[in-house]
């Protein structure tokens, strides 16, 4: 949990997280950095329909593509525009179902090893990776409304709900993005946070828990502070920062 580590292959759906966690801490190192991270996925260049792996089928039917974009500054938010900050970030590992979530390079593209299982295995771990995360940061699971959880599938985000007990309305947009989009890999965290941004900020608003899932089993962890727009006069906008989506199944 102390170690911070950058494993730039083969993440899948957990990607944009270290790349946040990469783009953070160059704008710590230089105050005038500004990062853009680009996720672009294209899955369905990986169908394969002269198969009857299960595994391969179910991803066929899940996955679409998508790209998404944010800005990453240590500069203070544009006053007109709704903004994150990055509080915290942990990536951890479930200890168990290695082997239920991998890519394969096969003689006609990737495979893809997919459990049924992996949405039980994340639900039966994820209390023992997100109460001390959540610890630290001087927050607990009931504080917090709304929930930015990477759609990986309708059963991973039935499962993590209930392992939770978080009320449906916590997963509203994380649930809109798979069902008008899919699974978008890295790309669809992007669009859940640009969702919930679209929403509005309270002045008051609590942090929203973030988290992605990946081979490994990875968990992928951060908490977003919300800052809410302010309307100001025109002549003293700031540039904008912001997070964009583009999407297709």
């Amino acid at each position: 949990p102390d170690t911070e580590r950058f494993n730039l292959g083969f993440m899948g759906c957990y990607a944009a997280f270290p790349a946040m966690r990469l783009a953070r801490q160059i704008c710590q190192a230089n105050p005038d950095a500004v990062v853009m991270i680009q996720c672009l996925e294209l899955c369905s260049l990986h169908l394969q329909f002269d198969t009857l792996n299960p595994d391969a089928l179910v991803s066929s039917a899940l996955f679409g593509d998508g790209a998404g974009c944010a800005l990453i500054s240590a500069r203070a938010p544009a006053p007109e525009k709704p903004a994150y900050e990055l509080s915290a970030m942990r990536a951890l590992l479930t200890g168990t179902g290695e082997e239920a979530m991998a890519w394969d390079v096969g003689n006609h593209g990737y495979d893809i090893t997919l459990s049924s299982y992996v949405p039980e295995i994340l639900a039966t771990n994820i209390h023992a990776l997100l109460d001390p995360f959540l610890m630290e940061n001087g927050v607990s699971v009931e504080e917090m409304p709304a929930w930015a959880i990477h759609p990986g599938g309708r059963s991973i985000l039935d499962k993590i709900r209930d392992a939770l007990g978080l009320d449906e309305s916590a997963i509203k947009i994380p649930r809109q993005v798979l069902r008008e989009f899919g699974n978008m890999s890295s790309a669809t965290i992007l669009f859940v946070m640009k969702g919930l941004m679209d929403g509005g900020f309270a002045n008051d608003a609590p942090p929203v828990p973030a988290m992605a899932f990946g081979p490994g089993l990875t968990v992928e962890m951060a908490l977003l502070q919300p800052h809410p727009a302010h309307l100001v006069p025109p002549a003293t906008k700031a540039p904008v920062q912001d997070v964009h989506g583009l999407a297709c199944r």
